[in-house]
């Protein structure tokens, strides 16, 4: 308690400091570059010599910790014995050895009592620690501690772009050489160059949160910054690269694990909310299967191996394996385990907890206890001894890059749906709204297209090409034109007619065409929209754009421009806004919906579902990866009901089916919206 009562003196203090009208100051401003020059070229080792003579020691005096713990003591026993995980090895905190290490780390930056401590702790871990460690406990860090969740971390693909590139244009980016690039462009050749420089207004995309690519100060900042963009290399045939090769979408899972790792009160709603979003990820990629004709009803590790993606690197050149099989053998063995327990648990309805009591599940709300010990959601939790070489299913920033991802999710949801089935009480009768009915729904156009876009590859040029002298500049930056997928912006209006003034929530859900009954169980619904809506007696219109939906985020300035807006902000020429970034664990507005059809349109419907609303509303932090104070949620309903359970032919007739449901169909039609280059 008094830990947390100074962070909480701690922060206000910050925030005087910073925060002027949402306008960052000059001590903001030396935090953030310093944080955008540590960080860059994280893998290799550090040029300045400030930060380097900074970081020669590690601060060891306990009075300068809030807090110093059995983790911390730990680590420093293995920094004087030499016993930490050295810099030229693969970091994954899946292995036991490296996660302990990482999070011994994470204390001595977290328990610090002032920037000044945190500063030197920073700079000796760059100097002295594996890059993904230091990585991984600095990130955690900057979501965790309130005081110093305003400074802006560049995105992870843009600090390990290694991850998120396939291996041909990794290469392209390692060796490209500005000097000589620059005597080519005097050299006259008929052949286009692999890398061009193109004007600032040719970046794509022009829109970005806050119009921050779109005003003259953007055109300041950048003057002094030659773009240059690598050509787009060929990416692999198969039919779902558009998805499980986004950046966004890969990036979306590594964010919102590492905001619920080290989350000190991690609680069953929590672990609700996690289950949700795996439920959320695997019906979205099913809707995807669906709209590719592949099947998608029941996913089997033979389909994964039909659907191989390109070779990717690690920082240390590696290359990522699919899954070893001892891998593989583990997470198998772990999800037989889990699935006899769960069947054991209910066909007994009891269960031995952790602590040998033997519990009745139907017995108060002990099916919760049961819950929460079946099935586990901090990743940092599965510890592999196999992991500690680089594969795609057990690194997060590539997990969703493999298709045996899918599969095992598939697997655990069930077992998770059919305990709170048999298990989880029904929700009351009183959920269900009466006196109104949903009469009809107009939507516009539903239209996805291949949207050009430049990637920042520049922390894969070399680090000699931005310090010259003893001082850190950046002279250039490294674009890639890529194709993503993108959809236009749509609205739906419903009209329902309501025999009293009531409050109500509508959840909106997006499935297959396919009907009949008892399919329900093996089709994806992907929640689309929930909110809050008044309704008058009589008839209602009730209007709303995508825009709208809450959890999701559009693009952000890329690294370059964040450096290059700090430096104008320190010149005095820039206001410096504390948001000029985008939520962290925010979902890809633009992978909502499925690539659509082009010579038939792809069809779908759309479920919406409407339920009473209880006045128990809850706004939290989740969307910057903050879930000290839990999650939001509209209701006291399970998140994502009705689909939270498996569904037997009776739950069908309850929840889906009624005045306060509705059924539409719908078609998305692609267009060529963009010829690739």
């Amino acid at each position: 308690m008094k830990f947390l009562c100074l962070l909480s003196l701690i922060f206000l203090l910050y925030l005087n400091a910073v925060f002027a009208g949402g306008i960052a100051n000059r001590y903001y401003l030396e935090k953030q570059r310093f944080l955008l020059e540590i960080l860059h070229h994280v893998h290799e080792p550090l040029l300045n010599d400030q930060w380097r003579s900074l970081g020669e020691h590690l601060v060891s005096d306990k009075s300068q910790y809030v807090v110093y713990n059995e983790q911390m003591s730990d680590f420093f026993e293995n920094f004087t014995r030499g016993r930490l995980v050295p810099r030229e090895v693969y970091y994954n905190p899946q292995y036991p050895a490296h996660y302990q290490q990482s999070l011994g780390l994470y204390y001595f930056f977290y328990h610090t009592r002032d920037w000044i401590t945190l500063w030197q702790n920073i700079c000796w871990a760059r100097v002295h620690v594996n890059p993904g460690m230091f990585l991984q406990a600095l990130s955690q860090v900057l979501l965790k501690r309130e005081d110093y969740q305003a400074l802006v971390m560049p995105k992870i693909y843009e600090l390990w772009p290694e991850a998120f590139h396939n291996e041909v244009t990794v290469r392209s980016a390692r060796n490209f050489n500005f000097a000589n690039w620059i005597r080519q462009q005097d050299t006259f050749t008929s052949q286009p160059l692999e890398v061009q420089q193109i004007l600032p207004q040719e970046l794509q995309p022009i829109r970005l949160e806050g119009d921050l690519r779109s005003s003259t100060k953007w055109f300041e900042a950048m003057a002094d910054v030659h773009i240059l963009r690598l050509k787009e290399h060929r990416r692999g045939l198969h039919r779902l690269q558009h998805l499980i090769e986004d950046i966004g979408w890969q990036s979306y899972w590594y964010y919102i694990n590492m905001g619920i790792a080290q989350t000190e009160n991690s609680s069953q709603e929590l672990q609700e909310w996690w289950y949700n979003q795996v439920g959320q990820l695997l019906a979205r990629y099913k809707l995807e299967r669906y709209g590719q004709q592949l099947p998608y009803k029941r996913l089997t590790l033979q389909e994964a191996d039909n659907l191989r993606t390109p070779h990717l690197l690690t920082w240390l050149n590696q290359r990522f394996q699919l899954v070893t099989p001892t891998s593989s053998k583990k997470v198998t063995q772990a999800l037989q385990y889990l699935e006899a327990s769960v069947a054991d648990a209910i066909s007994t309805h009891r269960f031995m907890l952790n602590n040998g009591s033997n519990i009745n599940l139907e017995a108060d709300d002990n099916w919760r206890l049961g819950l929460k010990e079946l099935f586990p959601f901090d990743l940092t939790q599965l510890q592999l001894e196999s992991s500690n070489e680089p594969q795609l299913l057990l690194d997060l920033r590539t997990s969703l890059r493999s298709t045996e991802f899918y599969y095992y999710a598939e697997r655990l949801l069930l077992s998770y749906r059919r305990y709170r089935q048999a298990l989880q009480p029904s929700p009351k009768p009183s959920f269900r709204p009466t006196e109104l009915r949903i009469d009809s729904m107009d939507i516009t156009p539903l239209i996805t297209y291949d949207e050009p876009v430049d990637v920042d590859l520049s922390n894969l040029l070399h680090a000699r090409h931005f310090h010259y002298d003893g001082h850190f500049m950046w002279p250039f930056t490294l674009q890639q034109r890529q194709y993503r997928l993108q959809q236009e912006p749509f609205s739906f209006s419903l009209q329902i007619t309501s025999n009293k003034t009531q409050s109500i929530v509508l959840r909106l859900f997006l499935t297959t065409a396919e009907s009949g009954s008892g399919a329900v169980n093996r089709e994806p619904f992907y929640q689309l929209d929930s909110f809050l809506t008044v309704l008058y007696e009589g008839v209602n219109r009730i209007t709303r754009d995508s825009r709208q939906i809450s959890g999701l985020i559009g693009d952000h300035i890329s690294l370059t421009e964040l450096h290059q807006y700090v430096r104008l902000a320190e010149q005095e020429e820039f206001d410096f806004p504390l948001n000029i970034s985008t939520p962290n664990c925010g979902f890809p507005r633009r992978l909502i919906l499925p690539r659509g059809g082009q010579r038939q349109p792809l069809r779908l419907r759309l479920l919406i579902v409407a339920t009473v609303y209880d006045f128990k509303a809850r706004q939290a932090n989740e969307l910057n990866c903050d879930f000290s104070k839990g999650v939001s949620r509209w209701d006291e309903l399970p998140l994502g009901y009705p689909f939270e359970r498996y569904l037997e032919v009776e739950d069908e007739a309850l929840h889906l089916w009624g005045d306060h449901t509705f059924w539409q169909s719908v078609e998305i039609n692609h267009v060529d919206r963009f010829r690739h280059e």
